[in-house]
């Protein structure tokens, strides 16, 4: 048990440094497995249109299997750039909408007759997923390279944890 604290210590460190000393991968990798599960969803999707009788098929399954398998196919093949700007931009997307949905619920919630501190979390989290998202789009890549950074620190901090633990253990 000791040396595994050792171990997932020196490994966390590692990939922590490799990180740190390139962001973008970070992002990247996350938007390369996105685009697998895309891609494979795609194929299973056309698998089963096939499998099917013919009363059961649906045209728009078939289009959207196959949109699937292109849009896959292209993120999986190009470049770290772009993947960790597609990664960022679905990102700020769904940072956008949740901010926007928090709006609604606090004024909701304001006129439902709720405490004034329950609608006003609700409206200033609102704003502030809304301002990370402004911040998101206009500049993906940084923001890409600044995520990347952050995992980093995380992953060196979780390894010197574990590589104290080991010393500290009997």
């Amino acid at each position: 048990m000791k040396y595994f604290s050792l171990t997932a210590g020196v490994i966390s460190l590692l990939i922590g440094f490799y990180l740190f000393a390139s962001p973008l991968a970070t992002i990247s990798t996350i938007g390369w497995i996105l685009a697998l599960f895309v891609f494979i969803s795609g194929i299973n999707g056309i698998v089963t249109y096939f499998h099917q009788i013919n009363s059961e098929r649906n045209i728009w399954m078939l289009i959207q299997s196959t949109l699937s398998i292109i849009f896959g196919f292209l993120l999986i093949t190009s470049s770290t750039f772009a993947r960790s700007s597609v990664v960022i931009t679905i990102l700020a997307y769904w940072v956008l909408v949740s901010g926007i949905l928090r709006l609604i619920t606090g004024y909701q919630l304001g006129r439902a007759g709720f405490p004034k501190s329950d609608s006003n979390r609700y409206l200033i989290g609102g704003v502030i997923a809304i301002i990370f998202a402004i911040i998101l789009f206009s500049s993906p890549i940084l923001s890409a390279a600044v995520i990347g950074r952050f995992v980093a620190l995380i992953l060196i901090a979780i390894g010197i944890s574990s590589i104290y633990t080991f010393i500290r253990l009997p």
